[in-house]
């Protein structure tokens, strides 16, 4: 276990000399001599790190060495783990200790640093710092304020053990130590350069400023920055600081002057708020490239609708009325371009007169193909159940223009347009030139318009009256729209399936689901209602079911009948 200890090389503190074992020791006549010599305390030795004696000893092969003390306190190389390598490493870093250059920086940073305010207790290469049995001598020790500062001089290579033993050492002493790296390479690729460089998260690395006749480090650092592209890049620069802008890190005993991952952090944080920055500008260019290409297409679109409208006016005023062109051109139309022509002053209410009342107020007789174009073109908003401020509606302001003829195709065609039929809209049917009977069926189809969802089952409604007024009849249990008497039920029944049979399927369909079928066979006394049917079932003449669609929504329930038979 002795030679375990062995040292590889030793402090001669008689000549100043660093010695190595494996030079001196070479051979057995020199290495005799150097161990008479130490026993006559003509060769003082120490241990170049904790500076204890050594001894020369000798192995059971007669190998002699230097050793510590069976005692002594426990030391870095007293481990005698180092490589081959590591130990040349040391060997150099040990006699640069000693060089000039390293005598005249411990000296110098001790001169600077004496005249700051809050230094005292300096000691150069003096004063040990114990823990336990372990001890270190720093190159310059002192006090600053209530922080201890312990500067360590590299000017050679070192092995990462011994980095990292005296950086836990002091930092367990809570020490501040600050490397002064005298000649490091930042982009160097020797493995002490790399272990240095990665040994703290600051990544700071200071040397003494010898320009500056006060005490400053010359500290190596990455600064973060963003580029003009928001991309977060590091560079190397040096800056000279004073003693006052260094940072304590009470956390792991470091000193730094710029904090490389807090500022990458503020970088990161800027580089987002930029980002946000960026999609905002972004943003709000393309919704303002929005209002542009918006108003671009207003304007065209209202420049469309105003042709339009300026077609729309001349073709009123000429009386000559070829809508094919104007209807393609409004076909074309987008539904953007569509709404903003029926938003146009030229559509809406003014002073309280609907635009479309006034076209029928104002029309003549040859302005009829205008108004049907306009009634008929559903891509024109025109709302035909808007009231004046006057009260009217349209169906009025229709037939008090004396001027216009053909009033009833017009009405059918507000009726397409979803025109609401009213009650007091019945007495302007009966103006016109009409029998009482036509006046009455057309009431009462009007009012059926009503109830019609698909407005273009309308021409249906009125092509096939009699079916649905019979139907209707049967519906009500009365007659309505044949100006038969209230008791002529077995008349109007066989005058249906005379006149209807072509459709009576609906007819005898609605007789039964509405009770008038029994109706119809109590009353018939003389039996020409049951002997028609004999005879129709007989012909069985074929069932036409061009008006299906008409009858199903204005009578769904006798369709849903029909079906079930």
């Amino acid at each position: 276990m002795a030679f375990e200890r062995s040292i590889k090389f030793a402090f001669d503190k008689i000549s100043g000399e660093i010695l190595e074992a494996d030079e001196i020791f070479e051979k057995t006549k020199d290495a005799y001599i150097i161990r008479k010599e130490f026993n006559k305390n003509k060769i003082e030795l120490y241990c170049c790190e904790c500076k204890q004696k050594l001894n020369v000893s000798t192995s059971k092969y007669d190998r002699l060495h230097f050793k510590h003390n069976k005692y002594a306190n426990p030391c870095l190389l007293k481990d005698n783990k180092f490589t081959p390598k590591e130990k040349e490493e040391l060997k150099k870093f040990y006699k640069s200790n000693e060089s000039d250059r390293h005598k005249q920086l411990k000296n110098e940073i001790a001169r600077k640093i004496s005249k700051l305010d809050g230094i005292n207790s300096i000691n150069v290469d003096s004063k040990f710092i114990i823990e336990n049995k372990e001890r270190r001598k720093p190159d310059v020790y002192c006090k600053y304020f209530d922080k201890q500062l312990v500067f360590e001089i590299q000017l050679s290579k070192l092995p990462l053990r011994y980095i990292l033993n005296r950086h836990e050492f002091y930092k367990r002493n809570e020490m501040y130590l600050i490397w002064i790296l005298d000649d490091f390479d930042i982009h160097g690729q020797s493995q002490t350069e790399r272990d240095i460089k990665y040994l703290t998260e600051y990544q700071n690395f200071f040397k003494l400023d010898e320009k500056s006749p006060n005490f400053r480090l010359l500290c190596k650092y990455k600064y973060s920055f963003l580029t003009k592209n928001n991309k977060i890049l590091t560079k190397w620069t040096e800056k000279s600081i004073s003693l006052t802008q260094l940072k304590f890190s009470e956390k792991i005993y470091q000193v730094y002057y710029y904090d490389l991952k807090k500022k990458l952090e503020l970088k990161e944080t800027e580089k987002k708020q930029n980002e946000l920055k960026q999609k905002e500008k972004e943003k709000k260019k393309e919704i303002e490239e929005k209002k542009r290409q918006k108003l671009i297409r207003l304007n065209i679109a209202k420049e469309k609708a105003n042709e339009i409208i300026s077609e729309l006016r001349e073709l009123w005023k000429s009386e000559i009325f070829a809508f094919e062109d104007i209807k393609r051109e409004i076909q074309k139309l987008d539904e953007f371009e569509l709404s903003v022509l029926n938003n146009l002053n030229a559509f809406k209410t003014v002073k309280g007169k609907p635009k479309i009342h006034q076209w029928f107020e104002i029309a003549k007789r040859s302005h009829y193909r205008f108004l049907e174009f306009m009634l008929d073109c559903h891509y024109l908003e025109i709302n035909v159940n808007e009231k004046s401020v006057t009260n009217k509606s349209l169906v009025q302001v229709l037939f008090e223009n004396k001027k216009l003829e053909h009033k009833m195709l017009l009405l059918k065609m507000l009726l397409k347009r979803n025109y609401k039929f009213k009650k007091q809209d019945e007495i302007y049917i009966k103006e016109l030139n009409l029998t009482e009977i036509e006046i009455e069926q057309t009431i009462l189809l009007c009012h059926l318009s009503n109830n019609l969802n698909q407005k273009h089952l309308i021409d249906q409604l009125f092509e096939f009256s009699k079916v649905v007024l019979t139907i209707e009849s049967a519906k009500r249990n009365k007659i309505v729209g044949f100006g038969y008497k209230p008791n002529e039920w077995i008349k109007f029944a066989n005058n249906s399936i005379y006149s209807y049979k072509k459709y009576w399927e609906y007819i005898e369909l609605a007789f039964r689901y509405y009770g008038i079928w029994d109706k119809l066979i109590l009353l018939d006394k003389k039996g020409t209602f049951q002997n028609k049917i004999i005879k129709f079932y007989k012909e069985n003449p074929k069932q036409k079911y061009d008006c299906e669609w008409l009858i199903k929504f204005l009578y769904p329930e006798i369709i849903d009948e029909k079906s079930t038979l």
